[in-house]
């Protein structure tokens, strides 16, 4: 299973892909911020799943799930997105998730931190076969 994770904290990224990793054979990429995500995605469009960070400077996780939706060869990457607070108020960010839930782009959101089996669960759920 091939996952990007994008997230611009890299003790955050190192810690996830030495857990991931420990657990089962996913073949990980890992990119430090939203645009770097976006040009990864673009220049191989076969992820099986994004693990998304929502809040990062410059290109938001949200600003990311936008460019994907208006992406032919990427609108059908699931996406579950990571963080540890919300960005917007709560009602705002849920009409937001319905808009994107609509086009089969997001399939859940995680609280950071998380427990390792629960993100393995989510990932085997909702990641491409």
């Amino acid at each position: 299973m091939k996952i990007l994770i994008i997230d611009n904290d890299v003790s955050t990224t190192t810690t996830l892909v030495a857990l991931l990793m420990s657990q089962e054979a996913f073949q990980i990429d890992v990119a430090h911020g939203g645009q770097e995500g976006l040009n990864k995605m673009t220049a191989n469009p076969d992820y099986d799943l994004i693990l998304l960070d929502i809040m990062m400077p410059n290109v938001s996780g949200l600003d990311v799930c936008k460019a994907m939706v208006k992406d032919p060869s990427l609108k059908s990457i699931p996406v579950l997105l990571m963080s540890s607070a919300l960005p917007i108020p709560p009602e705002e960010f849920h009409k937001t998730l319905e808009k994107f839930s609509e086009s089969s782009l997001i399939k859940g959101v995680l609280e950071k931190p998380f427990v390792i089996d629960d993100l393995i669960a989510q990932i085997h759920k909702v990641a491409r076969k």
